[in-house]
């Protein structure tokens, strides 16, 4: 029996034996880890191979074997395309790598759990595996998430783990349409470019419509990611879009009930990110990369999105966002009942760009103050925000705000206000928290002040609205956060 047969064995026993059964039924009685509802912040790490090149993104492996795009302008003047991407990952060699540096900066910003990528769309894995032979232990002797593990285990950070293979079936084809002499249109080393498959119309991209893997590679693809969930032990693992094809939703369900089995005996609470109907509602975490949804869930739900604008992996040009503006956006988020992944991308010798340090420690500063309406809070029974609404879906986070915005969230005896704008007005004028029985609030207010300030402000409370007197003008480029105590 060769190694798939075995482990699809081995998956099988552990749901037979187990809790969950791998149907939506059964899998419906998962529950969302108290661990994730408190620390409501984690990190979110794209590194591997594919840092080498530092160029246009993540995708440079795919990218540049597709004549005319930047990667491919790059690797061509770089390397020439006889170097290909089976050589790249003899030049991955992160010296500088320090696990525990890592997760002490981290720590500072905030977080309460990391979530690196185990495998990325090139198909190497970043940990030791028996399965594969492109991974890192064997490559360069070193297992990268053990480290990282390792040190979370130190930090008491939590130690999650995303997985991105699935794509892996087409993500290397566009060597077969440009590149007919490349090691891979040549069929040679299978076993690290996949399928690289091609559709009937040789339109590469079409990897939805006209593009469906095999089951013999879903079942090579279910026994990849359950290896990878026990050699790593991760409280949560996330899942990319391309799971959401239908071919995957057997095997997905039987990684669901084998992973959700394994969490059982290892006493950890654990959970699976998925999006776009991967798994059916109630059975795991759904996200929303690089977007909002435009009301509060009822459950807890993710934003993933990264500190650079245009990557999720480091590159020479890499575009940056300022703390300013992924601030508001977590806030949006934990006041619609959701949590925040933050991705950075480290450089390729295993140190963190200064201007994603420099936004990290910044935002472990704020959360410094104003975390108590953050961690383990919930949202505002009232409404999430007053104001204008954000549009629903992925790829739509760069809303502006103004002074007539504000998000809430709130604890047992307390609602927390977060004025979104940069220039506050004197006098705060909140129609959410006006004195009525729908569309406003009954309970007595008891005192309002502003976390990290000691003095209470002035209120005035009517049918109308809520106005709160500051003592200053605020620069409220940094949000404040405005706590009011009730009875």
């Amino acid at each position: 029996m060769d190694k798939i047969s075995e482990y699809l064995k081995l998956i099988d026993d552990v749901i037979d034996k187990g809790e969950f059964k791998d149907s939506w039924e059964s899998l419906s009685q998962f529950h969302v880890p108290s661990w994730y509802k408190k620390g409501r912040f984690g990190i979110f790490i794209h590194w591997g191979v594919f840092s080498v090149a530092a160029t246009q993104s993540e995708w440079y492996p795919r990218l540049m074997y597709i004549k005319g795009q930047k990667s491919n302008l790059h690797h061509c003047k770089t390397y020439t395309m006889n170097f290909e991407y089976r050589q790249m990952a003899d030049l991955f060699k992160p010296e500088k790598f320090n696990a525990d540096e890592w997760v002490e900066l981290f720590k500072k910003s905030g977080a309460k759990y990391i979530m690196p990528v185990g495998e990325h769309h090139d198909g190497i894995k970043m940990y030791e595996s028996s399965l594969n032979r492109w991974n890192m232990m064997t490559l360069n002797g070193r297992d990268y998430m053990a480290e990282l593990h390792s040190a979370c285990n130190k930090a008491k950070l939590g130690f999650l783990i995303s997985n991105h293979r699935a794509e892996h079936y087409w993500f290397f084809n566009g060597a077969r349409k440009f590149y007919p002499n490349s090691e891979i249109s040549k069929n040679l080393y299978p076993d690290l470019y996949g399928p690289a498959f091609m559709p009937p119309s040789r339109n590469i991209d079409k990897t939805d419509k006209e593009i469906s893997p095999t089951e013999d590679y879903v079942k090579e693809w279910l026994v990849t990611v359950c290896e990878m969930i026990d050699r790593n032990k991760p409280l949560a693992v996330y899942f990319d879009w391309w799971v959401h094809k239908d071919e995957f939703r057997p095997y997905m369900k039987k990684f669901l009930a084998y992973y959700y089995n394994r969490g059982i005996e290892w006493g950890k609470e654990v959970c699976v990110f998925y999006k776009w109907g991967a798994l059916f509602d109630g059975c795991g975490i759904f996200d929303v990369e690089r977007g909002q949804i435009d009301g509060v869930a009822r459950e807890l739900w993710q934003n993933d999105t990264a500190i650079a604008k245009n990557s999720w992996g480091y590159t020479h040009d890499n575009k940056f966002k300022t703390s300013a503006e992924i601030i508001r956006n977590m806030i949006e988020v934990f006041s619609k009942n959701g949590c925040y992944m933050l991705n950075v991308g480290p450089k390729p010798d295993g140190t963190i760009c200064s201007e994603e340090k420099a936004v990290l420690l910044e935002i472990g500063k704020w959360l410094s103050v104003n975390g108590e309406a953050v961690y383990d809070s919930q949202p505002f029974e009232v409404c999430p925000f007053e104001g204008r609404k954000s549009k629903n879906g992925s790829f739509k986070e760069n809303k502006k705000f103004s002074k007539k915005d504000f998000c809430f969230t709130a604890k047992p005896g307390k609602i927390y206000i977060f004025p979104m704008g940069v220039k506050l007005p004197q006098t705060l004028k909140i129609k959410s928290l006006r004195r009525s029985n729908e569309n406003g609030i009954r309970y007595k207010i008891k005192r309002i002040h502003i976390l990290g300030e000691n003095h209470n402000l002035d209120f005035a409370q009517s049918e109308k609205d809520l106005k709160i007197a500051l003592k200053k003008q605020y620069n409220n480029e940094l949000p404040i956060c405005i706590c009011v105590e009730v009875e």
